[in-house]
């Protein structure tokens, strides 16, 4: 059997959090993030990762029989689904949702013509004007009883994944150091990410090197906006449909003491 998941105190990256997976190269668990008033992130409830397309048998059976996955959230493009595929994994859990995460195009960042002086922050705020209803019921189906342990991902786990994952910590009232370190702990992934692409080299090489960073200047920078022009990720929340009471089962399901 492959070995478990071993977690540790500190969060300064995601070691003892990543998940063992061979045809995975960015997935990782939340437990262990610590919130404000002093509880954390329950162990083995809601997991965050690139492509699954590349998982293999033993993969599969580790994230159903060790991790005890029941439900897999899908953030990419219908276009992108029928291009890459979904994996084996899908047809395994109880519940599949493709919740379409998207900008103003509509298009994953790294499948479009992009401009050198990009910013992925500015990205980030095109998902909240743009999906704020995605986002919202992506984060309704993790407060209803029964729909964890979780998986949330996109095509790299990075930007679509990190923003849906940064507010489901935000709202459950995860510590800002805690969800910006989750974010950068993507970076040591990035060349094989890169490597993965499923684009030509070429066309990757083009691409300027903000579309690929996870720079926890940009997460802090996503969190301050949210507080600024939001009112805080509560608030922002709840105008995106999503009520305090759901959001109050949802930090319930997801922390313990």
């Amino acid at each position: 059997m492959r070995t478990g998941i071993v977690m540790t105190d500190g969060v300064s990256s995601a070691m003892g959090r990543e998940l063992p997976l061979r045809g995975a190269v960015n997935a990782r668990d939340l437990g262990g993030l610590r919130t404000v008033d002093g509880r954390q992130v329950r162990r083995l409830r809601v997991f965050r990762s690139d492509l699954l397309t590349g998982l293999d048998a033993g993969d599969v059976s580790f994230l159903l029989t060790d991790c005890g996955l029941r439900t897999i959230v899908d953030l990419r493009a219908p276009g992108e689904i029928v291009t890459d595929g979904t994996g084996a994994v899908v047809d395994a859990v109880a519940v599949y949702r493709n919740l379409h995460v998207y900008g103003a195009d509509r298009v994953r960042l790294d499948l479009t013509e992009v401009s050198p002086d990009g910013s992925m922050f500015e990205r980030y705020c095109e998902y909240l004007a743009h999906s704020s209803e995605n986002i919202a019921a992506v984060l309704g189906l993790l407060a209803v009883e029964g729909q964890l342990p979780a998986l949330i991902h996109c095509a790299a786990g990075k930007d679509r994944t990190g923003v849906v994952i940064a507010l489901l910590l935000a709202v459950a009232g995860v510590r800002t150091d805690d969800i910006i370190a989750d974010y950068a702990a993507t970076t040591p992934n990035i060349a094989a990410l890169r490597a993965r692409g499923g684009r030509p080299a070429d066309a990757v090489d083009r691409l300027p090197a903000w579309v690929f960073a996870a720079d926890a200047t940009t997460m802090r920078q996503f969190l301050t906006h949210l507080d600024v022009e939001h009112g805080g990720p509560a608030e922002w929340a709840t105008r995106a449909g999503l009520d305090r009471a759901t959001q109050q089962r949802l930090a319930d399901n997801l922390l313990c003491d």
